[in-house]
C-alpha cells in the first residue's frame, strides 16, 4: 500500500471539520497543502450508505417560465443544496479576501490602482505543527492503519495534512477576531430553502411546546458529525430556552446495522415518555463507534445488547424496552421515519430545519434561528 493510500486510510475514519475552507488554507501554505485542505472542507456531514430569489426564473419550456418553486420538492431541494454550496464557497472566499485586505491595510501595503493584493502567506506567519502533535495524532488513529505501518512511513503526508488543518484554523481565528471587532461583515445573502412538510407528531422535543420557531434535527447516533454537533445543540437549546421548540427526528443511516437498532431503541424509549427519550438519547450518543463491528457472530444480538445497555445506563424500564426493541412495530417505525425524512430532503446527517426550511449548513443553525426569531417577532401574523 502506498503512503498516499495509507494516510487516506488513517484520515478516513477521523471526523475532519473544515476550519474556514480551501481558499484560505491554500493561500497560507504552499500549494502542496491544497489536497489535504480539500479533504477537510468536504467533511461536515455523514451520508447514507450506498442563491438569489426563489421566484427567479430558471428556464423556459414552450414559452412557460419555471422558477424553483414551480418544480417538484425533490428538485427544489437539489437546487437549494447547490445554491447553498455555492453560497458557502463564495462566503469563504470573501472572508479570505477580506482578511487579506485588512492585513494589507494594517501593514500599509498599497494594493490599489491595479496593484496585486498580497497573499495570506506573505501577510501572516503560519504556525508550525510540532512533532509531538503529529505523533499523538498517529498514536490515536493507528488502529485504522494496516498492521505494521510505522510513523516514519506516513510522517510526510501527516505533516502536510495537519499543517493544512492548523493553517485553516489560524485563518478562521483571525477572521473571527475581525468579525467580533465589527471590522468585517459578509454582505452576501444566503439562499432561502424551500418549505417542506414535516410530520412531527409524536416526536420528542425540548423547549416551549407552542413556540413560534420550531427547530428539527435529523441525526444518526453513530454519525461522527452528529456527535460533534451535540455540544452546539446543547448550547443552542439553553440559549434559546423558552423561545424555540427543539424536535429530535432520528434518521438511521444504516437501518439494518447498529445505527438502526439504536434508533429503534430511541423510539422505544420515547414510548415510555419524553424524559426517558432524552436520557436514552444521551447514552446512545456515548456508545463506542466500534460497537458497530462486534466480534460476536450473532451481530443482531450484539446490537440489541448495546441498545439495552444504553437503556440501562439511562435508567429507563429495561423489560418493556427489550420487548419493544424486538417488535415489528419498532422496526417499521424506523423505516417509516426514514421514508418521511428522505421525502423532506434528508440525505445525510445532521440535517437541521428551522420552521420547515432546511438549513444549508449546520454551522448556520444559530444565525438561522436568530433570523427567524426576529422575523416572527416583527411579523407575528405571518406564517412561514
Amino acid at each position: 500500500m502506498s503512503n498516499a493510500k495509507v494516510i487516506g486510510v488513517l484520515l478516513g475514519g477521523v471526523c475532519l471539520g473544515a476550519a474556514i475552507g480551501v481558499a484560505a488554507t491554500s493561500t497560507v501554505l504552499k500549494k502542496s497543502t491544497t489536497q489535504s485542505s480539500s479533504s477537510s472542507a468536504a467533511a461536515g456531514s455523514c451520508s447514507v450508505e450506498g442563491a438569489g430569489s426563489t421566484q427567479a426564473a430558471l428556464f423556459e419550456v414552450d414559452g412557460k417560465a419555471y422558477s424553483r418553486e414551480d418544480l417538484p420538492s425533490d428538485v427544489q431541494d437539489q437546487l437549494f443544496q447547490m445554491q447553498s454550496q455555492m453560497h458557502d464557497a463564495t462566503a469563504t472566499l470573501a472572508k479570505e479576501v477580506a482578511l487579506r485586505v485588512a492585513l494589507a491595510t494594517e501593514k500599509k501595503i498599497d494594493f490599489k490602482g491595479g496593484k496585486p493584493l498580497p497573499e495570506l502567506r506573505t501577510l501572516m506567519e503560519a504556525k508550525k505543527v510540532t512533532e509531538a502533535d503529529m505523533k499523538s495524532f498517529f498514536e490515536a488513529n493507528k488502529k485504522s492503519l494496516p498492521p505494521g505501518t510505522t510513523y516514519e512511513q506516513v510522517r510526510p503526508q501527516l505533516e502536510q495534512f495537519m499543517q493544512g488543518q492548523q493553517a485553516g484554523e489560524q485563518v478562521r481565528q483571525e477572521v473571527a477576531k475581525l468579525e467580533e471587532k465589527g471590522r468585517l461583515k459578509v454582505l452576501l445573502k444566503a439562499p432561502v430553502a424551500p418549505l417542506v412538510a414535516l410530520d412531527l407528531s409524536g416526536l420528542p422535543y425540548r423547549g416551549a411546546e407552542n413556540a413560534k420557531v420550531v427547530v428539527v434535527e435529523a441525526s444518526d447516533y453513530l454519525c461522527p458529525h452528529c456527535r460533534h454537533a451535540v455540544e452546539d445543540v446543547e448550547k443552542i437549546t439553553k440559549e434559546y430556552a423558552g423561545k424555540i421548540k427543539f424536535v429530535q427526528a432520528n434518521f438511521a443511516l444504516r437501518p439494518n446495522g447498529l445505527s438502526g437498532v439504536l434508533v429503534r431503541g430511541a423510539w422505544c424509549a420515547n414510548k415510555q415518555g419524553n424524559d426517558q427519550f432524552w436520557k436514552y438519547h444521551e447514552k446512545a450518543f456515548a456508545v463506542p463507534l466500534d460497537a458497530a463491528n462486534p466480534v460476536s457472530p450473532n451481530t443482531e444480538k450484539a446490537y440489541a445488547d448495546t441498545a439495552i445497555k444504553a437503556a440501562q445506563d439511562a435508567g429507563i424500564g429495561v423489560k418493556d424496552f427489550e420487548t419493544c426493541l424486538a417488535s415489528e412495530d419498532a422496526k417499521k417505525a424506523v423505516e417509516a421515519a426514514n421514508t418521511k425524512l428522505t421525502a423532506a430532503g434528508v440525505s445525510g446527517t445532521p440535517t437541521f430545519y428551522v420552521n420547515n426550511r432546511k438549513i444549508g449548513s449546520p454551522a448556520n443553525l444559530a444565525s438561522s434561528i436568530s433570523a427567524e426569531l426576529e422575523r416572527v417577532s416583527s411579523n407575528p401574523s405571518k406564517a412561514n
